[in-house]
């Protein structure tokens, strides 16, 4: 009899108690929820054995964003319990950031779908399943499914269910059970399948393919790195290192979660596309891309050779034509190409360095820039982005994990990476994302382990609700708001999309001036039970940060600052709204 079959056990109860004990034999220790009634025998099996931690949010959206912040930091699932229809359709903006992102979620919710009683409050339309209504938003737009009738189907749909949130491609899956099979007595089913859910990944890439890339990359006058989230996850953050260096080659950025390259890196050249001021300052025009672990590029690729590698396939190549492409593994791939770039170039290494000399001054030009900005203000009464960045930068821990949900605060100070500051955003860009995530970073990285949740107010107003979570699990986070009381991305994108407009002109943008009335963010935070202060002027910005940090390092408490800032941008000066009252 092999170990399998000796895990195997059969267990009688009801329905809600086999779908706990097999989420035990996974290993899931959290459940993020928002209860609700078709649940019922969910939740009294969770009252009988009381393993698994309970995390509330007070919204579905909150929990989704919890369950997605604990997965980005700890590798493991993040589980929500949802509601019926009426419930599970307030995920959808959160788990459609999961989607994007490719985060491993398992949501599961009741379902009082019936053949005799078509329609129920709360429950999908007739001839709508539930787990169809939320196909559009979970892994490949495909992984929703339903239990209704064979209380089998419970343990085997629920590991199955796992399973496929964690094979690339990784994303979220829905599964939906019927309420009355969770409260149905008597119900026997096998269990103890346990971590054996996860499927091996793929492999290193063939050899004839690293000699192909390697040949290329030797042979480029100016090769491109690109760095995807996919390099994070397995921890390939050393090898995209060492491969930039052999080449001396620039790295790039694109719409990514984690920061798969170390930003502080004298090869980081911040974000694609390669900017006209990169060929300037350097000398060089690229003439190749090699995109590791990169999902797919957001906008078009410009260099005439392009090479794309990773264990996901699923945006490869779907806007772009591709030289070279390969399913792989990471971490050995990168290590090959290296080994053989000096193999079949023994010759070269020196000559790239001093070819690409100025890839270095470029990196290095952007870092200036950013720091003459934050000089040329440091003396300005309201605190400036570029202020509050270099102020982040000096006084928190260097093992921080940041969540950030804001499009425009600064960061190029910032040291992110493998061997720095952890960091992630929501990845599809649907607002409410950054408090959830960061309670379920927290909650992943335990105590010793700060997390900051740096968001615009903007954002905030989604999930203020959340403060209530931290507050009830004492997770002890920095939230850190840059309120500039706009919606300023939003007028950025109008002001470049429309320049010569009355909008523009006038400096009148609708819907976006977010003050008049002001929200007072750290009382919102405090009759939640999070204490916090308001930060108005400069000066009163470093000792704010410190207590912020003294607070939730050494005292474990949450904490909330309010930092008034300057707005940046055209039509930065405007205050203009549609003034009416009824």
């Amino acid at each position: 009899m092999d170990k399998r079959e000796i895990m195997r056990k059969t267990i009688t109860g009801t329905g809600g108690m086999l779908l706990v004990q097999t989420l035990k034999d996974a290993g899931v220790d959290y459940l993020f929820t928002n209860p609700g009634s078709a649940e019922t025998g969910l939740f009294a099996a969770l009252s009988e054995d009381q393993d698994q931690k309970l995390i509330v949010g007070k919204h579905e959206g909150l929990v989704a964003a919890m369950a997605d912040g604990y997965h980005r930091v700890s590798g493991k699932v993040g589980v929500v319990i949802a509601h019926v229809m009426g419930g599970s359709w307030q995920l959808a903006g959160q788990l459609f950031n999961a989607q994007i992102a490719g985060s491993s979620l398992l949501v599961i919710a009741g379902d009082w779908a019936s053949e005799i009683q078509d329609f129920r409050g709360l429950a999908a339309f007739p001839g709508l399943t539930q787990a169809e209504s939320m196909r559009a938003i979970t892994k490949d737009a495909r992984a929703a499914y339903q239990v209704a009738a064979n209380p089998a189907a419970i343990t085997i749909a629920t590991t199955r269910a796992l399973r496929e949130a964690t094979t690339p491609p990784t994303g979220p899956v829905y599964l939906s059970i019927s309420a009355e099979l969770l409260l149905r007595e008597g119900l026997e089913a096998q269990i103890g399948e346990a971590a054996a859910y996860q499927i091996e990944r793929p492999g290193p890439a063939r050899p004839k393919t690293i000699e192909a890339i390697a040949k290329k990359l030797g042979e480029a006058k100016c090769p491109v790195l690109m760095f995807g989230d996919d390099v994070w996850r397995e921890r390939a953050g050393v090898e995209a290192v060492r491969l930039a260096e052999a080449l001396e080659a620039p790295a790039f950025a694109t719409r990514q979660i984690f920061p798969n390259f170390p930003t502080r890196h004298p090869l980081y050249c911040g974000n694609y596309p390669v900017s006209k001021d990169f060929e300037k300052v350097a000398g060089l025009k690229p003439d190749l891309i090699l995109l590791a672990g990169v999902q797919g590029v957001h906008g078009s690729v410009a260099e005439p050779f392009v090479i794309q590698i990773g264990p996901n396939p699923l945006l490869m190549g779907r806007h772009y034509p591709l030289d070279i492409a390969a399913q792989c593994e990471l971490p050995e791939t990168l290590r090959s190409i290296t080994d053989a770039l000096k193999r079949l170039h023994p010759d070269k290494a020196s000559g790239w360095a001093r070819q690409r000399e100025k890839v270095r001054a470029y990196a290095k030009l952007l870092v200036s820039r950013e720091e003459d900005l934050a000089r040329e203000h440091e003396h300005d009464a309201i605190v400036h982005p570029s202020v509050l960045e270099t102020h982040l930068a000096q006084l928190l821990p260097k093992n921080t994990v940041m969540v950030q949900e804001s499009s425009t605060a600064r960061t190029t100070l910032l040291p992110f990476g493998h061997d720095a500051m952890s960091w992630t955003r929501s990845g599809g860009g649907s607002l409410g994302f950054g408090v959830g995530a960061a309670i379920g970073a927290k909650i992943a990285a335990g105590r010793e382990r700060p997390v900051m949740l740096h968001l615009g107010d903007g954002a905030l107003t989604y999930s203020a609700a959340g403060f209530w979570t931290m507050a009830r699990y004492n997770t002890a986070i920095l939230t850190v708001i840059s309120n500039n009381e706009t919606y300023q991305v939003v007028r950025t994108n109008w002001a470049r999309e429309v320049p010569d407009s009355k909008m523009v002109h006038t400096g009148k943008y609708p819907g976006l001036y977010l003050d008049a009335p002001a929200t007072d963010y750290a009382a919102l935070a405090r009759a939640q039970g999070v204490d916090g202060e308001t930060v108005k002027t400069l000066k009163e910005l470093e000792p704010a940060l410190r207590r912020g940090v003294e607070r939730t390092t050494r005292e474990n408490k949450p904490y909330v600052i309010d930092v008034k800032v300057q707005r940046e941008g055209i039509g930065a000066d405007s205050t203009w709204y549609q003034d009416w009252k009824m």
